[in-house]
């Protein structure tokens, strides 16, 4: 089997990847059958996006702090693990944004999209869900909207709620809620399209971001998953 390894930075990482391409090999991406991630649940993400442009599988070993996302990592059978491993079809975000100067911005995420504050003033976002406004002024820091593989990620850390993989659901997620202080999100159906708008732009500024590509003085964003994608 024709494996490429994807390697975290970090020194165990590191270590243990030396070993297994001594045992296995390591192949290009364009001509691999299968990412083998090695690290924790980022080193799964950048794999992930690796693989949408050549429609290959990513397995992860766990040589990482956390790795909710990971394999427990064993250097020895790797082939008859990947060969054994029940597969999962995880479709990213599609991030439509647009700025304050009506310029447009596509990014696909695998963990969230998020729009926050970037002033010491809080954002305002108004929130649709399929066309029909759900919330007009959201006041707080920012809102994600997460899929279940991110759901462990910054979502988790938000207070959202940790999704099952490959469960057809999103997690709308508020980041620091001022007004209305009691709202904690909203889990909603994957066919779901969000629509967050920025209230106020001028004085409260907001930027997005689709998992680690950011964009700057954004009035609006329209979110729904991308099933043409995985």
């Amino acid at each position: 089997m024709k494996i490429h390894f994807s390697i975290a930075t970090n020194k165990k990482a590191k270590l243990a990847s030396t070993e297994l391409i001594r045992l296995y090999g390591q192949v290009e991406l364009a001509k691999a059958e299968v990412i083998v991630a090695v690290g924790g649940d980022g080193a799964m993400l950048s794999a992930m996006r690796e693989s949408i442009n050549f429609n290959i599988p990513v397995f992860g070993l766990n040589r990482g702090n956390i790795g909710f996302l990971m394999n427990d990592f064993h250097k020895l059978n790797l082939i008859k693990r990947l060969k054994e491993a029940n597969e999962i079809i995880v479709h990213p975000l599609e991030m439509i944004a647009i700025d304050s100067n009506n310029n447009k911005f596509v990014e696909l995420a695998i963990n969230e999209v998020s729009i926050f504050r970037r002033t010491h003033q809080s954002a305002i976002i108004s929130i649709k869900i399929d066309d029909t406004e759900r919330l007009n002024e959201l006041t707080c820091d920012g809102v994600m909207l997460a899929t279940p593989v991110g759901s462990t990620a910054y979502n988790l850390s938000a207070h959202g709620p940790i999704l099952p993989i490959g469960s057809e659901i999103l997690a709308l997620t508020p980041i620091s809620p001022f007004r209305p202080r009691r709202w904690r999100g909203a889990l909603l159906n994957n066919d779901a399209k969000i629509t967050l708008l920025s209230v106020d732009h001028k004085r409260r500024p907001v930027r997005a971001e689709a998992d680690f590509m950011e964009f700057k003085d954004i009035v609006k964003l329209e979110v729904e998953m991308d099933k043409s994608q995985y």
